[in-house]
């Protein structure tokens, strides 16, 4: 279930995001991938957080279709990136918490995207 929260805390989420991008960017740098790949994916949530709570007030919880349904909503069906915010749901269970490991190529793709969905966020805020 959703959970309500301040408009105003976005800006938190958003720099929670950021915090975690340049992890992961370390992480890749020294080709810790599994970390990288994470924390980037982990940067995507935190900044749809961010983008949810700025145009809904709202959050998901710990339900990941949750995340994609609060974010159709807040995107209202104009540029979602649902896709983008799907797949990082999915990389980070994978490389996170089951015996895959990220390669390099992975956890490259997912640093790119984070980056470029941090910078969405960052315009819709």
């Amino acid at each position: 279930m959703a959970r309500e929260v301040r408009k105003e805390e976005a800006k938190r989420f958003i720099k929670k995001a950021i915090e975690f991008y340049y992890s992961a960017l370390e992480d890749y740098q020294k080709r810790r991938f599994n970390a990288a790949s994470f924390d980037s994916a982990q940067a995507i949530i935190l900044a749809n957080d961010a983008f949810c709570i700025s145009v809904l007030g709202r959050r998901a919880s710990k339900d990941h279709q949750e995340a994609i349904q609060l974010h159709n909503q807040a995107a209202m069906s104009k540029e979602s990136r649902k896709e983008i915010l799907g797949e990082a749901l999915d990389k980070r269970n994978e490389f996170g918490y089951t015996e895959y490991s990220s390669t390099e190529k992975d956890a490259n793709l997912l640093l790119v995207r984070a980056k470029r969905f941090i910078d969405w966020v960052k315009t819709r805020i």
